[in-house]
């Protein structure tokens, strides 16, 4: 995971980009593994941890008919979530997550984050 981050800031750095997270089943996690490695605040906005579907909604924007139609664990919510994301942020790429909380429960259509 360590040469992940470490590319993917290179990357960013290169290009002189920011990146903002939007997170739900990992709680943060990409953003703390992120910000963990030298240089991070260089290329790292903001990250949100929408872990309910409330806040979901709140902060990042997302529609609530897309959560009651698809669910949280869906494409169509972790679009809304990036697009929430980059919309209220500084940065140039978003990314976004969402999984259902693991251990258990995962099937191939709704993965464990």
């Amino acid at each position: 995971m360590h040469e992940i981050v470490e590319s993917t800031l290179k990357i960013l750095n290169d290009k002189r980009l920011k990146l903002v997270t939007a997170e739900s089943c990992t709680g943060g996690l990409i953003a703390a593994s992120l910000t963990d490695a030298p240089g991070s605040s260089k290329v790292f906005e903001r990250g949100y941890v929408t872990y309910s579907n409330q806040s979901k909604i709140d902060a990042l924007g997302v529609d609530e008919d897309t959560l009651e139609r698809y669910g949280a664990v869906s494409e169509d919510v972790a679009l809304e979530m990036a697009k929430g994301a980059f919309i209220s942020s500084q940065a140039d790429i978003a990314i976004s997550i969402t999984g259902v909380a693991g251990p258990d429960g995962g099937t191939e259509k709704k993965p464990v984050g």
